[in-house]
């Protein structure tokens, strides 16, 4: 580059244009050399569906809300990310954006599918191995940005829980930049690992769509067009009363279930006869904490039985067990038409451990049922009628505690003889 007498880079030697583009792109290439991508680099933002791939639109605003949060990230690294949602959802493609985006932008990452770097730890300790076992463990650990991809389908060895665990809390204690898909609920991992992940002063969960890939998906009822429906602005009152004092009691069930949407806290237990409206106010409550990218599963009680049963096998437990806790720890359960389920002895037990679990751990739980007191398990009724716990909304005049006295057959007139 030629300059005049006096200009400040005269006689200085300054690479060219085209040195420094060389340099740029040896340093991309180094860059991505490390970051373990591989193939995976082809999922770039650019490739990405904006609003993922769920026909939901609660679900779309959700994965909107995941971009726009991965975007910040690449732009300045900094706290963790983690990404929640079943298979095919689009987690590995926008983790793997966000490790070409710090790329792009000249920050080291380091993109790992967990099992795999199990695996790679495991032949670390190999002789005649490349790698020494500290130094691979060290370099992950230690990357500048990391993003551990599929956690929690790794064999659940006490080796792998111990080295995960080391290996999470170390960048937690170090406060790293961090990005974690997993197609498990944070609440289903170990409470180390737990309360890591949700740590509201680093990380920021993600809950892409609801349900998993582990025998729940098809399961969650709202993602049904006629439930999806259901919301606090279609309920109408009017229409499930048939006189004034009905009316009240309707709008006051309305009312009740709006306020535990904005904040779902404990228990809300909306018992009525089949037709009255239960199933609609429980509907609504769920739609409306999927708008606000708050987490709701809502089951049919004899549907979810199936679904255990199912997946219930003795010489392969793990399958039910991983369904089983999801469901017990999701943020928010809907529980519709307890009562309508068959009555065996099974599934009274699986109810009643849901149910207890949930319970003693305060996580808020939304039932329905035409059942009374008097027809409960009393195991159930005791803590489904819990005033510390629960509210019992009524619909339709329904008996619930029993207090009306039962109607006496009439008295016809004697037979003449």
């Amino acid at each position: 580059m030629r300059v005049h007498l006096g200009h400040p880079d005269f006689g200085k030697a300054l690479p060219c244009v085209c040195t420094e583009d060389e340099r740029d792109d040896e340093k991309t290439a180094r860059l991505l050399r490390y970051s373990g991508l591989g193939a995976l680099s082809r999922l770039t933002f650019e490739e990405l569906s904006p609003r993922g791939r769920s026909p939901s639109p609660a679900h779309q605003e959700a994965f909107a809300k995941a971009v726009a949060a991965a975007h910040a990230f690449v732009e300045t690294p900094s706290g963790w990310l983690v990404l929640t949602g079943p298979s095919g959802c689009g987690k590995t493609h926008l983790s793997a954006a966000i490790a070409g985006g710090c790329i792009a932008n000249g920050q080291a990452a380091l993109f790992m599918v967990v099992p795999d770097l199990l695996d790679h730890l495991r032949a670390a300790y190999q002789p005649g191995s490349e790698v020494s076992y500290d130094e691979l463990f060290e370099m992950v650990r230690n990357a500048p940005v990391l993003v551990l991809d599929d956690l929690g389908v790794q064999s659940a060895t006490p080796w792998a829980e111990e080295k995960l665990f080391q290996l999470i809390n170390h960048r937690y204690s170090a406060q790293t930049p961090t990005v974690i898909t997993t197609n498990l609920d944070p609440a289903a991992f170990d409470a180390r690992i737990q309360t890591r992940l949700t740590d509201v002063a680093l990380s920021q969960v993600h809950y892409l769509e609801s349900g998993t890939d582990s025998g729940l998906s098809g399961l969650d009822s709202l993602d049904l067009p006629l439930l999806r429906g259901m919301t606090f602005k279609t309920f109408d009152s009017r229409l499930l009363a048939s006189d004034s004092d009905e009316l009240k009691e309707v709008q006051n069930a309305y009312r009740q279930g709006m306020k535990f949407a904005e904040e779902p806290k404990d228990w809300l237990v909306i018992a009525g006869a089949t037709g009255h409206g239960k199933t609609r106010l429980a509907a609504a409550i769920g739609n409306y904490c999927r708008e606000a990218s708050r987490p709701a599963m809502f089951v049919v009680v004899p549907d979810l039985l199936d679904r255990l049963r199912a997946a219930y096998n003795p010489a392969n437990p793990r399958a039910f067990d991983e369904m089983f806790d999801q469901v017990r720890n999701v943020p928010l359960l809907i529980l519709d038409d307890l009562g309508s389920q068959s009555g065996t002895a099974w599934a009274d037990e699986k109810l009643f451990q849901l149910l207890n679990h949930r319970y003693n751990a305060c996580l808020p739980t939304v039932i329905t049922t035409n059942l009374t007191v008097r027809d409960l398990d009393g195991r159930l009724a005791s803590r489904l009628t819990d005033p510390q716990v629960s509210t019992i909304l009524l619909m339709g005049r329904f008996d619930f505690w029993g207090k009306q006295a039962p109607e006496r057959p009439k008295r016809g007139r004697p037979r003449s003889r």
